[in-house]
Formats: C-alpha cells, sequence, structure tokens
C-alpha cells in the first residue's frame, strides 16, 4: 500500500505536468514591418542622430545595419513562417498606393532606460496611417507568437546587452502599439536623458515627407531595423 506521503508526490506530479508550461523556443525571428521613409526624412533623422552621437559617441549610427523607419507591426514569428508573412505583406503593399501617403513630423520624444533615453521623431497618426496598420494586422498579425528572447534579434556587434524591456516590448506590440495606441516614431539614436529633455522643450519645426517603400526587417538592439529579410528595394 502507498504511504501517504508517496500519494501526495504523485498527486503532485500528476498536477504539474497537467499544467501548461511556456517552453523555450530558438526557431522565433523578431521581425518589423516598416515604411521607409523618403530622402528628407532620411536626412533629418540623420542630423539628429549625428547631435545624439555627441553626446553618447558609441551610441548606434543610423546606417543600413540601423535604417531609418517608421514600424507598422513588431512580432515574433517561427522562422518557419517567414515566407507566409513575406506574402501576407506583399498582398498588402499591392493593393495600397503608398505614394498618396502624406506623413508629417510633429515633434521629439524619448523612452528611458536608466540615465539614458532612446529618441525619436514623431509622426502624426493619420486616418491613411492607420489603416495602413490594420491592414497590415489583418495580413500578418496571426503569425505572431510569444516568448521570444536575444536570440530573436540581430547581435549587436557592440557588445552592448539587449534591455528586457526590448523583449517584452515586441511581445506585447499586438495590441499595446496599434489602434488608438498606435504612436508612430522614427528612431533617431540615445542620449542621456536631461540633453533629450532640454532638447524637446525647445520648439520643433515640423516638417512633411513621403514613403519609399514597405520592408520587412530583423529587429536589431534598441528596436533598430538590422538586417533586411525580404528581397525588395
Amino acid at each position: 500500500m502507498l504511504t501517504t506521503v508517496l500519494k501526495k508526490t504523485l498527486a503532485l506530479m500528476a498536477l504539474l505536468m497537467s499544467m501548461p508550461f511556456a517552453i523555450a523556443r530558438d526557431d522565433l525571428i523578431a521581425i518589423d514591418v516598416l515604411i521607409q521613409p523618403d530622402a528628407k526624412m532620411v536626412e533629418e533623422a540623420g542630423k539628429w542622430n549625428g547631435m545624439m552621437r555627441e553626446q553618447i559617441h558609441d551610441g548606434f549610427e543610423l546606417d543600413a545595419e540601423h535604417a531609418p523607419h517608421i514600424t507598422l507591426l513588431q512580432l515574433y514569428i517561427a522562422q518557419a513562417d517567414l515566407s507566409k508573412v513575406m506574402a501576407a505583406v506583399n498582398n498588402v503593399k499591392s493593393t495600397f498606393d503608398l505614394a498618396s501617403l502624406e506623413l508629417t513630423a510633429t515633434g521629439l520624444y524619448h523612452i528611458p532606460n536608466g540615465k539614458i533615453g532612446l529618441a525619436g521623431i514623431v509622426i502624426k497618426p493619420t486616418e491613411r496611417l492607420h489603416a495602413l496598420q490594420q491592414a497590415m494586422l489583418d495580413a500578418a498579425g496571426r503569425y505572431a507568437v510569444k516568448g521570444g528572447d536575444a536570440s530573436a534579434f540581430v547581435p549587436d556587434k557592440s557588445g552592448a546587452t539587449f534591455p528586457p524591456a526590448l523583449f517584452e516590448y515586441v511581445d506585447t506590440f499586438i495590441p499595446s502599439q496599434t489602434g488608438d495606441k498606435y504612436n508612430p516614431h522614427v528612431t533617431i539614436g540615445v542620449a542621456p536623458l536631461d540633453w533629450l529633455k532640454a532638447l524637446e522643450a525647445k520648439p520643433f519645426e515640423t516638417f512633411n515627407f513621403g514613403a519609399r517603400n514597405i520592408a520587412i526587417y530583423q529587429l536589431g538592439n534598441y528596436g533598430t531595423a538590422s538586417k533586411r529579410l525580404d528581397s525588395g528595394q
């Protein structure tokens, strides 16, 4: 006859086996479905980035591995689903008149990370921009999965660690950064918090710009667009 202790142990094991556990996965990619802005925004973003790199010399430079962009969606997907996501995004691209998308930069903002901040240029969230994001959400959002970690991102060549908040940001982008909560912006660099706050207090000269293309990138540290995944130009 089983002892009382053994009975309780077996009962606990059965309970634990019946509980759903999140299994760590190494087959995920953190992706960004994004708008590539025109030359006007690229030039303006480069100017701000240069100012920020004067404050933090080892801050990232806007380049091919840190491409200026406006995020439509960020999500984790299984690598096996990448071709399906590309097809879904291409279907939206084929029906959306990107040339008619008029965009306006309205100011600066930042996300704090310790004593520094990740800064961006704020973009006015127009009805057309919301419609494009929703179309991408309907097309590609169904492939989103949870639980990505640093292995889902492009490695940071500088050796900088990935802030845990980044993993959560991508994990919760849908629905936390979509619809009425959408915050369109162009990331422009990192700088000391006090310097950023002083910069944001100054007048900002708004400007208009356009969209050049829609692309899919694998994300890098700080949510940068680091590696082009689709074959478009």
